[in-house]
């Protein structure tokens, strides 16, 4: 459905890389420049602050184009048109992590 939107978009599932762990999937993604969108918050927010503190402490010289995710259950349609508005709302998203936040209704940033 991002498609739709003309946005670039690659799967897991078309990269063969289906059954790596989380670290992997953003390295990937990292490479790529391409933003990783998520379902799996708890472990992806851990991997960000994890990565935003071996960049702070100098271990780590690479970036990330910005992890996207969500609380709960959203319909497809519904979570496409989300991350658009947000991709083309937010001027920058490197190194950061947004997710959507159904109770508040908007998009939240994590913060370390």
């Amino acid at each position: 459905m991002l498609q739709r939107h003309a946005h670039d978009v690659v799967h897991a599932y078309d990269l063969g890389n289906r059954a790596v762990p989380d670290p992997q999937h953003l390295l990937v993604a990292a490479d790529a420049g391409r933003i990783l969108v998520t379902f799996n918050r708890r472990d992806f927010q851990t991997l960000h602050q994890f990565w935003t503190a071996l960049n702070i402490w100098g271990n780590l010289d690479r970036h990330h184009a910005g992890i996207l995710t969500a609380w709960g259950q959203i319909d497809a349609e519904s979570w496409s048109d989300l991350l658009h508005v947000l991709v083309y709302r937010t001027q920058e998203l490197e190194n950061e992590m947004w997710g959507w936040d159904r109770q508040q209704n908007d998009w939240v940033r994590f913060g370390w």
